[in-house]
Formats: C-alpha cells, structure tokens, sequence
C-alpha cells in the first residue's frame, strides 16, 4: 500500500529563515534566535475536520520559528489528538490551568471564533461541563493568560453575522483591553469589538492563510502532492469542486455542456467533513470526476488548491487559498454579509452566477492560474509584519495585566450578585433555538419537477437539522454548567441598571 498521508508542517518552511539579502541580514536574523525554546500557546477548533481551522497552527508555527528559533507551540482545543490520528497533537483545554503560567506568549484564533451560540458543529463541545461552549476554547483562555501576566495576542480571529450577549461583554472587554495586540480579520469585527471600550486598539489584518506561500513551494510539489497526483489519475489540468451543494449550478453548467470543458478534469473534495461535506452529493452527476479516498491533511490540501486552474465552493478558506496562489475562486457564498465582506475586492473571486444565466465561455475566460493579484500579495506582506510583531511580542516577556485583572475578579461579585438580582428567570432558563438560515436555491426555473424535488431536500435537511439544534439546547438547558452559569448571562443587566441610576443621579 502507498502512503497518501502528508507532513504537519513542511520541513522546508518550518526550518529555513525568511528570504535576506546580503551577509548582514543574516547575521541580524541570527543575533533574533534565542537559544531557549520558547513555549507558545494558540487556541481554536483545531480538533474538527476542517480545512481552514487545522491551519492556523502550521502557519504560526513556521512563521514563529522562522524568528524565534526553537519554539514549542501547543494547540488547545476541547478534546486532545494525537499525531497517529491526526495532522499534529491537540491539548486538551483541562490541561490549560496546570501549564498556563510556563507560557511565553498565547494566540486567539484565527477563523470565526468569537461566537456565542452553542452549535458549532454537529456534536461538538468540550469535554467537562466544568467547560464553558463555546467561550471556553478562546475567551476563558484568553483571561487565564492574563490571569498569569502572559502576553495575548488575537491572531485575526473574527466574527459572522452575530452579536455579543450581554453577560459576556464584561469579560470580553477585560480580555482585549488587556491583550497586548488584537487584530481581527475583517471591518465588521473591528467595529463591533471596537464598540465595547475605546481603551481598545483594533485593527483589521487578512487571514493568516493568506501566507501559505511561504509555507509551499509551487516550483518544487511535494512527494506527497505527486503520489496523489499519480494514484489519483489527476493527469492534466484541473478544476476543484467543493463538496456541497450550493455549488448547483456549475453542476448544472458541466452537465449541459460536457464539450466546453473537455480539457479540463473536476476533483471534487470536502472541505469541512465536520460541516457535512460530501463528494457523493456532486460527483456521481459528473461522470469522470475524481474523489479521493481520504480526506487530505491541511498542507496537502493546500498544495492540491494551489495547482488548480479554478476552484468553486462556499468555503471561506478555499477561496482564500486560491487567491493566495493566484487560482480563480467561483464563490456561492454572498460577499456583502459578515466574514466575506473581507475578499470582495479581489478581482479573481467571482460570485456564483445565477444558472439561467451562466454560459460555458463566461466561465471558461476567467479559468486558469495566473500570478497572485496585488491585493493578495500585499495581503501577503502585511502578514510578515504581522509575525514580526508577534515574536517582538513574546520576547518581551511577561506584562502588567495582573492588577487589572485582580480588580476585576474583586468586583465580579458585584457584578453576579446585580445579575442575579434583576435576571428574569423565563429568560435565562429558556434560551431561543437558533434560526437556521435558508440557503438560496438556484435552480432553473423553467425545470419546475427538479426544483420541486430540490426544495423538497432542502426541506427535509432543514427539519433534520433543527431537530439536532433543539435536542443540543435541550442537552444544554439540563445541564449543571448552564443552570450555574445563569447569572453570568445577565451581568450586563445589572451594569447597566448601575449606570442608569448613576446617569439619572447626574
């Protein structure tokens, strides 16, 4: 049997400096590499199959001891891996207050992590009640860090099309007055985290993906990409499918005109198996198209999309990729709302056409890879400083966070006790089941039976899906975590009735 698997980290980026020029600009990236090993924290979803969230931590990584030389990081999540399962080890987050105080520095993010609602994924939460979800694998961390005078730094997490409850605005904005440095990924973020304090500093930066490139070489493929290329049949150009179905009418588009595309083959991949993700969904109407018989590790996933001659799918991280590399994106996702409002001005990412109106050749003159648009490579440098910042950052050491901090915890009960005083009690115990948007459906009108039975699926993945969120709230709302953490829910009550009285004394 052929190993298929693919290395965490590519040892030539993990392993050599950033390009310098001249004798002297080596010998001052030297002088910078400290002998210690420095031991860095970075927090998210890192134990879900997804694409995007697996990798945040090989990007900070390579970038980290490119400057910092031998550097330990520790990914945190709610349940622990091991690198015989998965692309690299994974620390349980009921590890965190035994090691917390031995850090040099701690990142958030990035991806959409500064989220509030309980369903994540599918099944997801941590592993102890003892855990708050979802706070509990980038807020908590966050405060824990500074509880110990280690430097937080947000790795340009961001938001998506959600809010901050009240009871979380007190630690939230604790968190980031206190962080050494916060950048999220887009505006929206910005402003809405900016609007909890002007104490804090806020600024936009592009998604870390967006220097993958440092990390995989174009010129030299890997030996994993080449086995993969070979075993798979991908022998000439091709076209990368994201296996979901709001890419419909693209399918529709290659069944119509199987001739148009003749020169091209169609991989279709998942991206987000933890999403529900499924090549069966497209790729048994695409007669030659390809699937792969594994779900390939996230620098080998990278490498597959950087080849590409186009990409198409939803995914927020394919699409960055692809920009990163110079690969058209065919994106279904609507960039004016939340989190892809940050890639609308990228000439080379195309929103998903309608398919009564798509045509073969409209498609066919935006296919092939070219070179990176300048928006992505100045994306791509803003990143460098980015990491320069960071490990300034960590060699600084310690900060003074620990005062505030203790003031704060001095004043929580004051905080709890205002809460639990004006909380309604209805409230608390009987949260709203989240909404579940209604994707878009584009489908032909003039095909009345197919968009009938469509909808009919839509329909009944929607009530499958709301099953799921209710049976998760009901798990929630019985559990001894939520009934102790009632109070907390309704601190920002209790300010804001402080400030009321204080605003009426004036």
């Amino acid at each position: 049997m052929v190993d298929l698997g693919l290395q965490s980290v590519d040892p030539r980026a993990a392993e050599s400096p950033p390009k310098t020029c001249g004798i002297q600009a080596e010998e001052d990236l030297a002088e910078h590499l400290d002998e210690r090993t420095w031991q860095v924290a970075i927090f998210g979803t890192f134990d879900v199959e997804n694409y995007g969230d697996l990798l945040f931590p090989i990007i900070a990584e390579a970038e980290l001891a490119r400057r910092l030389g031998s550097v330990n990081l520790q990914r945190f999540s709610y349940h622990g891996k091991t690198p015989s399962e998965w692309p690299y080890a994974v620390t349980s987050l009921t590890e965190l207050p035994a090691v917390a105080a031995g850090l040099d520095g701690v990142l958030i993010g990035g991806g959409f992590l500064i989220r509030f609602d309980k369903v994540v994924a599918h099944g997801y939460g941590p592993t102890t009640a003892d855990i708050h979800h979802p706070t509990g694998y980038w807020l908590t961390p966050a405060l824990i860090a500074l509880q110990h005078a280690v430097p937080v730094m947000w790795n340009a997490p961001g938001m998506h099309c959600n809010s901050i409850p009240d009871w979380a605005r007190p630690l939230l904005t604790m968190a980031l007055e206190q962080s050494r440095y916060v950048r999220v990924r887009d505006a929206l973020s910005r402003d809405t985290l900016g609007a909890l304090s002007q104490q804090i500093e806020i600024e936009v930066l592009p998604d870390t993906a967006f220097g993958l490139p440092r990390l995989i070489d174009e010129q030299r493929p890997s030996a994993e990409f080449v086995r993969l290329r070979e075993h798979a049949g991908l022998t000439g150009p091709y076209i990368v499918i994201h296996a979901i179905h709001v890419v419909e009418s693209f399918v529709k588009l290659f069944e119509d005109h199987p001739e148009a595309f003749l020169g091209y083959q169609f991989l279709v991949v998942p991206i987000g198996p933890v999403l529900g993700d499924d090549p069966s969904v497209i790729a048994g109407r695409l007669p030659g198209s390809i699937t792969l018989p594994f779900w390939p590790k996230p620098l080998l996933m990278a490498e597959i999309l950087s080849q590409a001659q186009a990409v198409i799918g939803h995914s927020y991280h394919l699409a960055i990729t692809a920009l990163a590399f110079g690969v058209p994106v065919f994106c279904s996702a609507d960039l004016t709302t939340g989190k892809y409002t940050a890639l609308a001005g990228f000439d080379t990412l195309h929103a998903l056409p309608n398919v009564a109106t798509i045509d073969p050749q409209w498609f066919l003159a935006r296919v092939g890879k070219t070179q990176p648009s300048p928006l992505a490579r100045a994306a791509a440098d803003q990143l460098v400083e980015h990491w320069d910042r960071v490990a300034e950052i960590i060699r600084q050491g310690k900060t003074a966070s620990q005062p505030v901090l203790g003031a704060f915890l001095q004043h929580l009960p004051n905080l709890l006790e205002a809460a639990a005083e004006t909380c309604d009690p209805v409230q608390v115990e009987s949260p709203v089941s989240p909404v579940i948007p209604v994707p878009q459906i584009n489908e032909p009108a003039q095909d009345l039976a197919a968009r009938e039975l469509a909808q009919q699926q839509r329909i009944i993945q929607l009530r499958e899906q709301l099953a799921r969120s209710d049976a998760r709230m009901r798990e929630l709302q019985n559990s001894n975590s939520f009934r102790m953490t009632a109070p907390l829910r309704s601190i920002a009550r209790g300010i804001r009735n402080l400030t009321a009285n204080k605003d009426r004394q004036c």
